[in-house]
Parts: structure tokens; C-alpha cells; sequence
């Protein structure tokens, strides 16, 4: 008898088998009732020793569409009242504020642009909120001297610009150490132009099991914020947590009892991969993202699939998937268009056969694809944009090349 894996596995391939003919791999296919499953175990999470209180789970959820990138996908925690977000990237602010005003939902978006711009893309950026005035952009200030810069460059515009301090915790990636931004508030005081509403303090470098570390973070980012909240302009709000952190984010004391609003930002979740596994058991999530590939070559214990780097997860070593029908099969280092698999046991696929792989890093793969198939429940499948995936060349797209 197949596993439970192998027997999903064919589900899914018999729910596509009218299109196989047709349809061009590698695929990225989308399994929306694990979406809708997955959204609603964080919430239930999130609202912990308060089951009942649906208004509390999203509040505490600020998810981070880097994941996504699909408005059909977004529309999925917006559906189950979750409409406060992070992203990284203009093509995914973009994505959200237009989304938002074809769904006639702008008043209720509230989206925080955690990353650092330089001053075109701070510009970019106030374009894109002041076309949709009705939804709220928060930005991120990398330093003191990053804020100070922006609140220059906001002059002359319509409003004050709702900013988070971005708080190194340790990742040594973006943002400023805790004390730097202590020292720092008399001059964050004077800012005209920009109201601190928030620190945002990722944790990003620690795993799911350094607890103690995520706590002494955290710790951290509570002592700033009681020197910060003299100068906040309403309920400060505190922003922790990627996927891999915010089980301990949830559980921590200060974070979940201080004059404040904490939010978790994990994005992985809700599709889900082979990273997240200690998040996934502790959930009960399922796996929403699959990749469909094909047999292109066979021998007599490895078979290649058509799903190399450029396919799925290019960010991480081998094996960077597994295939859940095909558990003797292992993954070995991709070329750019090739995925070899070695035989350790059990059969081969035969050529051409079409094969479903999870991914290790599912934002990494979500990226490579400018579509998707989107599994409905009683339902045919159907196509939907990614729609903030890759890099734009210019801001807008009437911007001349040089």
C-alpha cells in the first residue's frame, strides 16, 4: 500500500491528469486547500489560551508575501482576516496595493516595506502608496543616519510617512544594534517628516531550537522599545519572527505583555517546505507547493528530471527536494536545467513520466516561476499569476532606458 505521501501524490497528478498533455514542466503547482489549512493552523496558534477570540489570531500574524508573490495566494489571508503584511521587494508592494484596489479592500491594507531603500526607491516606493492613499505603508529605517536621511528626502510631500526601526538582533544582515537606536532618540525626536510607529526585529539567524537565544533577543528588542515609546507616535508595534523563531516570539512574556502590539512575521508557512519541518510538525501543516517535473533521461539506477537550479530551490545544497511518490529516489547537485536522482531503491519512473517534488526553500523556488496552477477543491485546476516574481528593470515601466 503507498504512504501517505505517495498516495497525495497521485491525488494531485490524477486532479491534473487533463492537462499533463499540454502542460510544459517544470510547473509550480499550488495545493490552496493546504493554503487555506495552513492559514488557519498559525492563526490558531496565534491566538493561543484564547481559542474562540478568530480577531486576536490575525492580529498577531503580519505574514511576509516574499513566499507568495501571487495576489490569488495574498487574497487567501485576506479571506481569513488577515490584512496586515510585510514585503521586501516595490514589485511586491505593487502587487498588494493593486490587488487591494481591485478587491475595493485599500482602507483595510496595512503593509510594512521591511527593507532599506536608498533614496530613488524611497521615491518609488512614496509613488506607489500615493496611488492607493487609502491603504498604509510603513518603511524601515536601517540607522539613525538612514532615518535622518529620509526625513529629508520626504520633504515636500503630502503626510507623515509611518516608519519601523529596523533592530539588528544578531543576524548582522540589516538594521542597528539595540544600543545605537537608544542612543539615537533625542535625534529620532526631531524627525519632521516621519512618525516611528514600530520596531521590527528579525531574528533570522537562529533555529527553531535556540530558544534561549531567541528569548535574550527579544529581551532586547523589549528593553528599546520602553526607551522608544516616549517618542512613538500611538500603540508602538513590535515586529519579530520569520518562521524558524516565532514559536518562541509567540511564548515570550514581555513581548506578548508590554504597552505594545507584537506580530509574528513568518510567510513560509503558509505554503510550506522541507526548512520548516520543526514549524510544520508543530502546526500539522500540509504541503501546498509542489513542482511538477518529468523524466528527460533514465539509466540503470539514476533517472534526471527537467528541474535544475533554475527550477527549484537554487539557494540550497543537495538534496534541495524530495519526491514524495518516489522515496528510493534521492536528489542529487543540479546542473542549471537537471536534476539527477541516484536509485538506492525500488523502481524507476519510466521516461517522460511526470513526477511532484517538495521544495527545501519554497520562496526561492515561488520565485523562479511567472505562473502557477492553482488546485481547487471540487474544482479544475486554474492558471494565476506570480506577479512580483524576478526583478524589475526600472521603477515604472514608462521610465526611459538611458
Amino acid at each position: 500500500m503507498p504512504g501517505p505521501d505517495a498516495a497525495r501524490a497521485a491525488a494531485i497528478l490524477a486532479d491534473l491528469g487533463p492537462l499533463l498533455p499540454g502542460l510544459a514542466s517544470p510547473a509550480l503547482v499550488i495545493d490552496l486547500a493546504a493554503v487555506d489549512h495552513n492559514i488557519a493552523a498559525v492563526l490558531r496558534r496565534c491566538r493561543g489560551d484564547q481559542p474562540d477570540d478568530l480577531g486576536r489570531g490575525a492580529d498577531r500574524w503580519r505574514p511576509h508575501v516574499k513566499t507568495l508573490k501571487s495576489a490569488a495566494l495574498v487574497r487567501r489571508l485576506w479571506a481569513a482576516g488577515v490584512t496586515r503584511c510585510k514585503c521586501a521587494t516595490l514589485d511586491e508592494l505593487q502587487l498588494l496595493l493593486e490587488a487591494a484596489a481591485e478587491d475595493a479592500r485599500e482602507d483595510s491594507l496595512d503593509v510594512l516595506l521591511a527593507y532599506p531603500l536608498h533614496e530613488a526607491a524611497f521615491h518609488a516606493a512614496r509613488r506607489l502608496h500615493a496611488a492607493h492613499p487609502a491603504a498604509r505603508v510603513q518603511l524601515l529605517a536601517d540607522g539613525p543616519e538612514h532615518a535622518l536621511a529620509m526625513d529629508r528626502w520626504a520633504r515636500g510631500g503630502a503626510g507623515p510617512i509611518d516608519l519601523q526601526l529596523d533592530v539588528d538582533l544578531g543576524m548582522a544582515r540589516t538594521g542597528s544594534p539595540p544600543s545605537v537606536w537608544r542612543d539615537a532618540v533625542a535625534d529620532l525626536a526631531t524627525l519632521s517628516h516621519l512618525r516611528v510607529t514600530g520596531l521590527h526585529g528579525y531574528e533570522g539567524h537562529l533555529a527553531w531550537s535556540q530558544t534561549r537565544e531567541a528569548a535574550a533577543a527579544h529581551d532586547a528588542l523589549c528593553d528599546l522599545a520602553e526607551a522608544v515609546l516616549c517618542i512613538g507616535k500611538g500603540p508602538l508595534e513590535l515586529v519579530t519572527s520569520g518562521t524558524h523563531s516565532f514559536s518562541a516570539a509567540l511564548d515570550h512574556p514581555r513581548l506578548n505583555g508590554g504597552p505594545w502590539r507584537h506580530r509574528i512575521s513568518p510567510g513560509t508557512v503558509v505554503l510550506s517546505d522541507l526548512r520548516s519541518e520543526p514549524a510544520a510538525e508543530r502546526l500539522g501543516l500540509r504541503q501546498a507547493a509542489f513542482v511538477l517535473a518529468r523524466v528527460v533521461s533514465r539509466g540503470r539506477d539514476r533517472v534526471t528530471l527537467d528541474a535544475g537550479s533554475k527550477a527549484i530551490a537554487p539557494d540550497r545544497p543537495a538534496p534541495n527536494c524530495h519526491l514524495p511518490a518516489w522515496p528510493g529516489l534521492v536528489p542529487l547537485s543540479p546542473s542549471e536545467e537537471h536534476l539527477p536522482l541516484r536509485r538506492e531503491h525500488g523502481a524507476l519512473p519510466d521516461h517522460g513520466a511526470a513526477v511532484l517534488l517538495v521544495p527545501d526553500h519554497v520562496c526561492t523556488t515561488v520565485n523562479l516561476y511567472r505562473e502557477c496552477l492553482l488546485l481547487r477543491p471540487g474544482e479544475g485546476p486554474t492558471r494565476a499569476a506570480i506577479g512580483a516574481s524576478g526583478h524589475r528593470l526600472f521603477f515604472f515601466a514608462q521610465d526611459p532606458p538611458a
